[in-house]
């Protein structure tokens, strides 16, 4: 688990889950460029890498205490976090095994009140080729089933747009900024008001002005 972007009450905070089990995974390379625009847009951002995260295969009959750390970590990240990014590559037409257990997991969030996702917003992406939109279509599924709620802006990207760590294809880099912003401007949009201080409270109820 990683943390970057600005930090305080008033930043939107991005939990970013995905990536691959393998060694120099490419959507975990473009997982890492979507929060880096979020961060330019103002977001304070986690990375739940599903290779580090390493957990086994999730069971309802596991207590949480019976799961690796990563998996304390991850939760608790996502309890805290105002909007999520899910990343997977292609793996034989649909969503990897290990995104969809790192998602599967989230049935610890089932005492989160309003549930799992809590409604929140969530950004997806997909590595591939013309496999990736069935991959998109299973992410928002599961966001879906975790009381998410997927934004229009998706990001499809071939392996050939990933280089050396990064991305180097203009059109996808263009995507990646629009739905990095997309996500901060419906976070913000329904994450709910501040309560306002005891002497403006007074002023709201009484009509009287400051």
């Amino acid at each position: 688990m990683t943390n970057n972007g600005r930090v305080g009450e008033a930043a939107i905070r991005v939990l970013g889950i995905g990536g691959s089990t393998r060694r120099g995974s490419k959507s975990l390379d473009l997982l890492r460029s979507a929060p880096r625009e979020a961060e330019a847009a103002g977001a304070a951002t986690t990375l739940a890498d599903v290779r580090e995260l390493d957990l086994p295969i999730y069971s309802d009959d596991r207590p949480l205490d019976d799961y690796p750390r990563s998996l304390h970590d991850m939760s608790s990240a996502a309890r805290a976090a105002d909007a999520f990014m899910f990343c997977s590559p292609t793996y034989h037409g649909t969503v990897s095994g290990a995104v969809k257990n790192a998602l599967d997991a989230f049935n610890f969030l089932d005492d989160n009140e309003p549930r799992y996702l809590g409604g929140k917003p969530v950004a997806l992406l997909a590595l591939g080729g013309g496999g990736a939109a069935d991959v998109l279509n299973s992410l928002h599924h599961a966001a879906r089933a975790l009381n998410g709620l997927t934004i229009p802006t998706t990001v499809i990207a071939s392996g050939n747009a990933v280089q050396d760590g990064a991305v180097t294809d203009e059109a996808v880099r263009r995507r990646l900024q629009g739905m990095a912003r997309e996500l901060i401007d419906f976070t913000r949009r329904l994450r709910p008001a501040p309560e306002p201080e005891l002497a403006e409270r007074y002023c709201l109820r009484t009509g009287v002005r400051r």
